[in-house]
């Protein structure tokens, strides 16, 4: 390979990860935020009132869509110029939300009715309704579309669902109020918050297969460089496992109270958002050094998977 095509392909890559755009919303402030995932240097904060809390991005179609609980609103926002193109008004107790990667329907997690909803952010219609265990929390889409997830807090439990024929395809035991849910490798893990643990399911067999102890409180977890990463809230810290082995390799100090997580696309850098110390805690996902922290308003959340690069 000559210099110049070296010199093209890491042009290349240093612009799309220049692109890459992570969305937090602030629930204490009202207000969103959006940053360059790669340096965290932040490209715009807008209002954004009713206590933001949760957050899908769909980077292809260049959208972020973020859940105001005390309204219960869908707000769906251009990822690029940060400006608002759709509010809905959803029933229940909307809380998870996460975007279909094939079809680009959204579906959110209602506590109140105990189901999900299936939405077109074009048009902001319900087009199907899930019935899932009480207290849908966290919800994850494989990468083809096809299966649904969700995270049933109450129920300590999780469900599967054919997303083409709404199917319920099992409910599978896991630790003791599972919120935040990741699919990785085949597998879908929770973060048990009241169990201290990461329920590890096998996709294919539909079991519970491993429970991985982390930090006191674990609420989200993360994936990248053949390690998963999860923020304990109560212990300030981020546990880090290893994707294959499923033993915990490190534990690493990070804001007051950390919630949501999120991993660029190249696997280099893992972003979470501290609620207490209003700040995201940059971290290297090799050498797990704490990068950066940058200062972000009131509140900070990013429940949900908060990075993608725009169109």
């Amino acid at each position: 390979m000559t210099r110049l095509c070296v010199l093209l392909l890491a042009l290349s890559a240093t612009a799309a990860a220049a692109q890459e755009v992570a969305v937090i919303p602030s629930q204490n402030a009202g207000a969103v935020s959006f940053l360059d995932a790669g340096t965290g240097s932040i490209r715009a904060t807008v209002p954004l009132p009713g206590k933001p809390a949760a957050v899908a991005v769909d980077g292809p179609r260049g959208r972020a869509y973020v859940v105001a609980v005390e309204p219960g609103r869908l707000h769906v926002l251009d990822l690029l110029t940060a400006q608002t193109l759709r509010v809905m008004d959803l029933p229940g107790a909307p809380f998870g939300v996460a975007a279909n990667p094939a079809s680009g329907l959204v579906y959110v997690s209602d506590w109140q009715a105990a189901q999900l909803l299936e939405i077109d952010p074009a048009t902001g219609e319900i087009l199907r309704r899930f019935a899932t265990g009480p207290a849908p929390s966290g919800i994850a889409v494989s990468e083809d579309g096809a299966l649904l997830v969700t995270a049933e807090r109450d129920a300590d439990s999780l469900s599967l669902i054919d997303t083409a024929t709404g199917a319920a395809l099992a409910q599978v035991a896991v630790g003791v109020h599972p919120f935040g849910i990741t699919l990785h490798g085949g597998r879908a893990f929770t973060a048990d918050v009241m169990g201290n643990t990461v329920s590890v399911v096998d996709l294919a067999t539909r079991s519970l297969i491993a429970t991985i102890p982390v930090g006191e409180r674990p609420y989200a977890i993360a994936f990248a460089g053949g390690k998963g990463f999860v923020t304990n809230q109560y212990g300030e810290s981020v546990s880090v496992f290893d994707a294959g082995s499923l033993e915990v390799q490190a534990t690493v100090t990070v804001g007051e109270y950390p919630e949501g997580i999120a991993a660029t696309a190249d696997g280099r850098r893992i972003l979470v958002a501290n609620w207490f110390s209003d700040t995201l805690s940059i971290l290297d996902a090799q050498s797990l050094a704490l990068l950066d922290e940058v200062a972000l308003p009131e509140g900070p959340r990013g429940f949900g998977s908060f990075i993608g690069g725009s169109p």
